[in-house]
């Protein structure tokens, strides 16, 4: 039985539908994001879950418990907000045991799960400061352990990396994601950064204007998005959209102008003649010899230097854009702006075209 269940899902306010319906299932022990743009209603879910915000329609259940209706305080659920929420004139200590009164637990088992979670978090001897006395990301930390000390069977996040420098926020998730699995700890993150949701997340979930566009792994995302919305949003791509000009179980070809380019379909919906978006990863666009079989001829229209790669954005006769990732060697650092060149294109996606207002 998953941890977690959202069934048939909706939240309105007023008439206008800001959620669903949405159907999720949360597995013991997983760490699942819900990523998105602002308003696609992945903080709606996640409030949803805590008991901030009630549903409309739908219900959720907790170990196969109905706890639709039931207020936060009795759903034990640990919840990390995006500003940590601390109390500025308490302790660490009295921070972090703060759910443990509010249940009644023993002082001396207090005393003993704060200094153990502590541990746990990679902050011993800090139960005597006060919150403005650590820096943001041992704040972030003090937030977890508060969290995680009720023992709660799962854990939601609420974009907590969001208010840390880039630097920070990059050490912190990959600290986040150690803590996560040592405990075992089934979690809900939020978050609008593919980075964050591809390095800690065992799945993900698309969120688009309040409906899940997409469920996979963060490899399944980005290699086989199912829509052109998914495509755009996880990575970088070039899309052209095209003609089916074959089709041999879920390998097509996809005429683009004057390109005919082999490439594997996504899902299941593709027809010869019908439409198609082409899609290709920039790291997949090779730059080749003129003599390599397969490759097209290309002009560079754009160089820009990103320090370990050199992106280069490339233009068909037709004036269609390809964008390659090339590594920081010396022969691509001596490619410049408006030269011919040839390049292999490799590993292709083909997505259906998807009817307007009904996206799939």
């Amino acid at each position: 039985m998953p941890v977690l269940q959202l069934e048939s899902i909706v939240k309105r306010y007023g008439p206008v539908t800001a959620l669903g319906p949405v159907d999720i299932e949360v597995h013991k022990g997983e760490l699942l994001t819900l990523l998105g743009p602002s308003g696609c209603g992945k903080t709606t879910t996640l409030h949803i879950i805590a008991g901030l915000t009630q549903p409309t329609e739908g219900r959720l259940l907790l170990a196969g418990r109905d706890i639709t209706r039931l207020a936060p305080p009795y759903r034990d659920i640990g919840l990390v907000f995006q500003n940590y929420a601390l109390f500025p004139h308490r302790t660490i200590a009295e921070n972090i045991a703060f759910g443990l009164r509010m249940r009644k637990v023993p002082k001396p088992d207090i005393t003993r799960r704060v200094r153990t979670m502590l541990d746990v978090v990679g902050l011993p001897n800090v139960e005597d400061r006060y919150p403005h006395q650590l820096s943001g990301g041992q704040r972030q930390r003090v937030a977890l352990a508060r969290a995680l000390v009720i023992e709660p069977p799962i854990l939601l996040l609420d974009e907590p990396l969001s208010n840390l420098d880039a630097l920070l926020r990059k050490r912190m998730r990959l600290e986040l994601r150690d803590i996560q699995q040592r405990l075992g700890m089934t979690t809900v993150f939020v978050t609008h950064d593919q980075d964050e949701a591809f390095e800690m997340s065992d799945r993900v979930i698309l969120m688009n204007a309040g409906c899940i566009e997409q469920v996979g792994s963060p490899e399944e995302l980005y290699d086989a998005p199912s829509t052109r919305f998914a495509a755009e949003f996880i990575g970088e791509a070039s899309l052209m959209e095209g003609e089916v000009a074959g089709i041999d179980g879920d390998q097509v070809m996809v005429a683009v102008d004057e390109l005919h380019v082999a490439a594997r379909a996504v899902r299941p919906g593709l027809k010869r003649g019908g439409r198609a978006v082409l899609m290709i990863r920039p790291e997949r666009i090779e730059l080749a010899d003129p003599d390599t079989p397969g490759a097209i001829a290309l002009k560079v229209a754009k160089r820009v230097f990103q320090g370990d790669r050199i992106l280069f954005d490339l233009r068909t006769g037709q004036g269609q854009s390809l964008h390659c990732s090339a590594p920081n060697l010396e022969r691509f650092r001596a490619i410049e702006t408006g030269v011919p060149v040839h390049a292999s294109l490799n590993e292709c996606r083909a997505i259906p075209v998807e009817a307007p207002g009904n996206p799939a």
